[in-house]
């Protein structure tokens, strides 16, 4: 099923290394957009006393203000950020500057929005902005409160895939704004339509970031879409001073439990490489990860055979895919029984918040909540690490014991 697809390529160390094939041609066709920055009028390089980034962790996208608009580009490409798109946040009523030529202009505050990941109800919920989402890709798997009782009342629409969206959908929404997420198997001529419409489609690239800041700062850019900048900047901050504190209890010390991620598919077991968000993250936990050294920032697929040696051995298991039991986990494969992970009951898996659906609040609230994600990591790795520094731990956000 190719919602499945959508939702598992997301799983914590689970993400293939795929080509992705940008929706630029489409979302920006009709406008002269090139390939590339340097075909263009006016760019950051044409006036950097005027431009500064606001932007500290990401790697994929960047934000400057010029007068009374916002220049946003989007670095979508795999291999060194080869696909820059280009985007003019210009406030409503105000008119568009010239010399941004090949730039999608995106008028702000945006007030109806169409979603096709859920990661993007997550910051939008955090800013307080949830109640702008009109069209969400798969209703079913949303796990916000908030969004869902407007999925219940018609108020939020199906819009289909990202790979094949509803587009007679999309055009009787009438949104402000269309984001999409950089993702395989995008089908161009599915969006034209959108654009010759006047609809603007936002390509968001959040989950190719390398570290978990990174990630969440993708707050700021929907901040400075939805007219709430400060309040995202606040957030960030408030989420980045968290994250850093508890990482400098746990990154350096001596005692580094070993840890195996991710469940087998079919014959291949993805594993996160040594620069990707899982990497860093569990390196901020204290733990000991075998592929550190891995080349990459995503994850890439080994043989069983190559796992198995260090399956066997692994002191803790987390983000056992859909399983919630230890049998569900031994009907999977009855060899599992043999890891010293299962033997001494430390598998832990990201699904405390999944709805009937098998939608995952990990993916949605967690991406902008690192901070949490790092938490949940820190208590069960270091138990009583946190609360011996006056950290208060309660109870786990996004994990469970798979007993």
């Amino acid at each position: 099923m190719m919602a499945r697809f959508y939702i598992s390529i997301r799983r914590f160390g689970a993400l293939p290394v795929l080509g992705v094939i940008l929706l630029q041609a489409a979302l920006l066709a009709g406008c002269g957009t090139p390939s590339g920055g340097k075909q263009h009028s006016t760019s950051v390089a044409s006036a950097p006393d005027s431009l500064k980034s606001s932007i500290g962790y990401s790697r994929r996208f960047r934000l400057f203000r010029r007068g009374e608009v916002t220049v946003l580009e989007v670095m979508a490409g795999q291999k060194a950020y080869p696909d820059t798109l280009r985007y003019l946040l210009v406030p409503e009523g105000r008119p568009q500057p010239s010399g941004f030529v090949g730039y999608t202009v995106i008028r702000t505050p945006v007030k109806r929005i169409a979603v096709f990941s859920t990661t993007h109800i997550g910051f939008l919920d955090m800013l307080g902005r949830s109640d702008g989402i009109i069209g969400v890709s798969r209703p079913e798997f949303v796990n916000t409160p908030a969004v869902r009782s407007r999925i219940r009342s018609g108020a939020i629409k199906a819009i289909g895939m990202p790979f094949s969206p509803d587009v007679e959908a999309l055009l009787n929404l009438e949104p402000d704004l269309v984001i999409a997420p950089a993702l395989p198997a995008a089908r161009k001529t599915d969006y034209q339509a959108l654009v010759q419409a006047g609809i603007p489609v936002l390509v968001v690239a959040e989950w190719l970031e390398p570290s978990p800041l990174g990630r969440a700062e993708w707050i700021k850019l929907f901040g400075a879409l939805v007219g709430k900048e400060k309040l995202a900047r606040e957030r960030f901050a408030a989420i980045e001073s968290s994250y850093l504190k508890i990482a400098a209890l746990s990154r350096n010390l001596p005692n580094r439990p070993t840890v195996l991620t991710g469940l087998p598919v079919k014959d291949a077991w993805y594993v996160p490489t040594g620069g990707s968000y899982v990497a860093a993250m569990l390196r901020d936990a204290g733990a000991s990860y075998h592929w550190r050294d891995l080349p990459g920032t995503g994850s890439v697929p080994l043989t069983i055979e190559a796992v198995w040696p260090v399956a066997l051995e692994a002191e803790y298991w987390l983000n056992t895919g859909t399983v919630s039991t230890l049998d569900e986990l031994l009907a999977v494969d009855s060899r599992f029984g043999q890891m010293r992970s299962v033997r001494e009951r430390r598998v832990w898996n990201n699904n405390r918040l999944v709805n009937a659906a098998g939608g995952n609040a990990y993916w949605e609230s967690g991406v902008v909540r690192p901070d949490l994600i790092l938490k949940d990591l820190v208590m069960i790795l270091h138990p009583g690490l946190l609360r011996a520094h006056g950290i208060g731990e309660g109870e786990l956000t996004f994990f469970q014991e798979v007993k």
